[in-house]
């Protein structure tokens, strides 16, 4: 732990800038105080040979850090440095700050453990909030602050990303970054930052096209390196947006007529729904009046009411759109917020006031960044504010008690707010302010609500309990449309609603062709979350469970156990119905951070999927045996390995997989149904010996397109390319599903490809009999393969 050493003329001022140090930290941090001189009449100065004496107390090799009042105090800290021998001297850092505000700062980071660069610049910026709060300009520091102490290694990255790096992609750096011994910095235009700190980050305001550096050093600086590139090539976990988004415009821009009879906004998610508004202002809980408990006590509070809000956003990034509030949750451990919120609460404030006042700040820093879509940011940082509030107060959170079906107005809604609706009683969204990619457009998206933002003056223009038409479609509020409107809407509502309801319906129904052949549609699934969405829409049975995601959600590998448990309870909740479960797939784009993996110049041809596990075996052999002891209980469970090139590679988890049969003293009797993924040119082109091998076929068209077209699906310069209608991509499937009838195994696919709905008829003519995937989408898919034909012959 680094050391402080807090030095003044003063020794009655130095004594009690160390009581609230120590009140601070709990006593955590080792402090030493050298001040005024031993002289009864004149007390007033300072001493080298004390300051020297109160380094060597504390001195620690992570280094010492030193505070000075003014004058003389500066002086002789340079001459006690002078008296240290130069191992000492070369750890020993003299601190520009304010004697006060930055020992506080001081004090809290050197007691969470963060290194002497870090401490350094967190008592340098302590002045920032009263700065902030004053409307004074801050200095700008010196980049010595953030100087790397050991030899750094850098990697520079151009951004791709449409938004630059907003919450998710940020968030994506500080989890892939988690865990490794190393300090980490991201650099843009000559301004640095931590890179284990979300808000940090992403008050670098990085945009589409800038150069960001990584920076590193420390045990693990090649490993950390490691990490980031491979998230870098997968541009932080949006590589699927760059096609998608790469030409939207920055700003979005209302409707420039009128309709008369109905109000404007911007279309976020089609529908038709009408029926009563009902109007929802979201309400901040006030600061409460009482009396300070001292420092202990607030932090204790504020900890409390953190982990709180915690334990319930870890419970929300399990469902739909998991994203956004796993980066909430990662704001709120932000290691730089929370050296902010010791020092409000050091300084006086009690805990909701601390929280509210430096939440208030974050927000501001939002709400004036560059980027529109960073902007938009702000409405998160308010979300995180409210619910932590809630539990500081005591506050229940806001729930909306809807009588019958409603059409919600209001302001903006926080995402927070979105995941809480009741779908059946909320049957439309409409907001006044908000935008497309707000996170609650992207929540009610999610969830199938029509909804539309920037619908400027419908607070104004619209009571309770007002009869209004949403059409989600348009982007129109309609208030008081003319007869004719009015039945060309509600014909579309009707029809819209019925379509959907068909889908619905037929949902659980087989799907079969027009010419007699039943289709099998399954569902992709990431965890247990999943589940009942699956079986709502008609899955029958898994085509893909990711179990990466699970390795993913946790900071060490999941154990036997949870693993065995996990897989035993979804195969439980399908019945007699396929779990085809894929054993671990990361690498390439797909980093683990309980894992780190050491850097390669190419890592999509490198050790990933079924080569890493192989290189790994205590990584395979764990997951094997979860997955053989559920399926000694569940024999609807088979196994899927990825990334399979050669029938040597199939052969040698086939022994691993004996191997911990044997180990588990288990029956040969029921086997476990064993396939392989195709999707590396090698596996088409050896699909006929593999064929002879396996138990079925698995065709992942993401993958297998790029490796095919040689083209990286995250590289907008080659996106054309990255086309599953590629004459190339068809043939590629056309022979495996070739290979797998000549075998006699089954041929299914599970890729993007297998849930376009345009692609079905394509698909079945090349002889695909299983499609799986997202739950959403499978009433359509199912709903397409019932009006297409089955011809394989041609």
């Amino acid at each position: 732990m680094v050391g402080i050493v807090i030095v003044s003329h003063s020794r009655r001022l130095a004594e009690g800038v160390a009581e609230l140090a120590t009140q601070m930290t709990q006593g955590k941090a080792a402090l030493a105080v050298a001040a005024g001189v031993n002289d009864p009449e004149n007390p007033i100065g300072t001493d080298a040979i004390a300051i020297m004496t109160a380094i060597e107390e504390v001195y620690h090799d992570d280094g010492v850090v030193v505070l000075m009042d003014l004058g003389s105090a500066l002086l002789s800290t340079e001459m006690a440095l002078e008296l240290l021998d130069d191992e000492m001297r070369s750890r020993v850092f003299m601190s520009a700050a304010p004697l006060v505000e930055g020992t506080m700062a001081a004090v809290v980071a050197a007691a969470a453990g963060l290194n002497a660069q870090q401490v350094l610049q967190e008592a340098e910026s302590a002045l920032e909030a009263k700065q902030d709060h004053l409307g004074v300009t801050a200095p700008v520091l010196p980049m010595a602050s953030s100087t790397p102490t050991l030899e750094a290694l850098r990697s520079e990255w151009r951004i791709a990303n449409p938004h630059g790096l907003h919450a998710r992609p940020a968030a994506a750096i500080v989890g892939t970054l988690a865990g490794l011994d190393a300090e980490v910095w991201l650099e843009r235009a000559g301004q640095r930052v931590n890179a284990r700190s979300l808000n940090s980050i992403a008050k670098l305001a990085v945009k589409l096209g800038d150069r960001i550096d990584f920076i590193t050093s420390g045990p693990q600086a090649n490993e950390a390196v490691a990490a980031f590139n491979t998230l870098a090539q997968n541009h932080f976990g949006e590589a699927h947006l760059l096609n998608e988004t790469l030409h939207e415009p920055e700003t979005e821009t209302l409707p420039e007529q009128k309709v008369t009879g109905a109000i404007s906004g911007i279309a976020v998610n089609g529908g038709i729904a009408r029926g009563p508004a009902v109007i929802f202002t979201a309400v901040m809980p006030a600061i409460p009046e009482r009396p300070y408990q001292g420092v202990a006590s607030e932090s204790q509070n504020l900890d409390q009411a953190i982990a709180q809000v915690q334990q319930h956003l870890q419970q929300q990034a399990k469902g739909p759109q998991g994203d956004i509030f796993n980066a909430h949750s990662l704001m709120l451990a932000d290691p730089e917020l929370l050296v902010r919120l010791r020092a409000a609460i050091g300084q006086g404030q009690i805990a909701p006031a601390a929280w509210i006042n430096t939440l208030q700040q974050l927000a501001q820093e939002y709400a004036q960044a560059d980027s529109q879509y960073m902007r938009e940011r702000e409405a998160d940082v308010w979300d995180i504010t409210r619910q932590v509030m809630c539990q500081l107060t005591g506050n229940a959170p806001q729930r909306l008690q809807l009588a019958e079906p409603s059409i919600l107005l209001a302001r903006d809604l926080m995402p927070s707010d979105v995941a809480n609706l009741d779908k059946d009683r909320v049957v439309a969204l409409c907001l006044s302010e908000g935008a497309k990619t707000s996170h609650s457009a992207i929540l009610a998206r999610a969830m199938g609500i029509p909804a539309i933002v920037k619908a400027q003056g419908c607070l104004e223009q619209v009571h309770n309990g007002q009869e209004v038409i949403l059409d989600g479609f348009s982007g129109l509020l309609w208030l008081a449309p003319d007869e004719p409107t009015a039945q060309a809407l509600e014909t579309q509502r009707v029809g819209w609603l019925e379509q959907r309801h068909n889908q619905r319906l037929a949902a659980n129904q087989p799907a079969v062709t027009q010419d007699g052949q039943a289709i099998q549609i399954l569902a992709n699934i990431g965890g247990p979350e999943d589940v009942a969405a699956a079986l709502a829409a008609g899955a029958e049975g898994v085509g893909l469970f990711r179990t990466e995601f699970l390795f993913q959600a946790h900071d060490t590998l999941p154990d036997e156990e949870l693993q065995y448990q996990i897989y035993r309870d979804i195969a439980a909740s399908f019945g007699d119905k396929p779990l085809t479960i894929r054993s671990l797939d990361v690498g390439g784009d797909k980093p683990l951070a309980a894992f780190p993996m050491a850097q390669e110049e190419n890592p999509f041809l490198g050790l990933r999927g079924v080569r890493l596990c192989l290189a790994h075996p205590e990584l395979l052999m764990t997951q094997l045996r979860a997955v053989l002891r559920a399926h000694a209980e569940q024999t609807n469970i088979q196994l899927m390995i990825p990334m399979i090139a050669t029938v040597e590679e199939f052969r040698a988890v086939k022994t691993r997989v004996e191997q911990a049969r044997r180990a588990l003293a288990l029956p040969p009797e029921p086997k476990l149904a064993l396939g392989i993924m195709v999707e590396v040119p090698a596996a088409v082109l050896n699909a006929d010996v593999l064929a002879q091998e396996v138990d079925f076929f698995s065709i992942g068209t993401n993958d297998l397109t790029q490796y095919v077209m040689a083209a990286d699906r995250g590289n907008s310069a080659v996106a054309a390319l990255v086309n599953y209608h590629e004459p190339a991509v068809l043939k590629a499937i056309e022979l495996t599903c070739q290979a797998g009838r000549c075998a006699g195994i089954p041929v299914s696919m599970c890729g993007e490809m297998a849930g376009d709905a345009a692609a079905t008829a394509l698909l079945l003519h090349l002889g695909l009999t299983k499609l799986s995937a997202s739950a959403s989408m499978l009433p359509a898919l199912k709903a397409q393969v019932r009006v297409s034909r089955f011809n394989q012959e041609g």
